[in-house]
């Protein structure tokens, strides 16, 4: 019985430049935009989608309840606009690691 031939690992989003032991002035700089572009759409997600559901319910009434479909709203949205983002930064992290090669 052969050993399972040897595979290249591929990465997702997770596999940025954090992993690697030296980093550039510029991949540094492109992780901490990233960290704050994130996190300042969760933020903002949240209040813009939780003042919405409030807005609603001062004019329907339930106020408890659509504020936190606003809330569950916004954070969705958020979560996805992270994780499209994310991608979009790992597909060009690739494409500029195929041209320095």
């Amino acid at each position: 019985m052969s050993a399972p031939e040897a595979r290249e690992i591929v990465r997702g989003w997770y596999g940025s430049g954090a992993r690697r032991r030296t980093v550039s002035m510029d991949d540094a700089r492109r992780m901490s935009n990233s960290a704050w572009v994130n996190s300042s759409r969760l933020i903002s997600g949240l209040i813009l989608y939780t003042g919405l559901g409030w807005l609603v319910s001062r004019w329907v009434g339930h106020q408890e309840l659509l504020m936190a479909v606003g809330a569950i709203v916004g954070l969705s949205l958020s979560y996805y606009l992270m994780f499209r983002s994310l991608a979009h930064e790992a597909r060009a992290d690739a494409e500029r690691q195929q041209g320095q090669q």
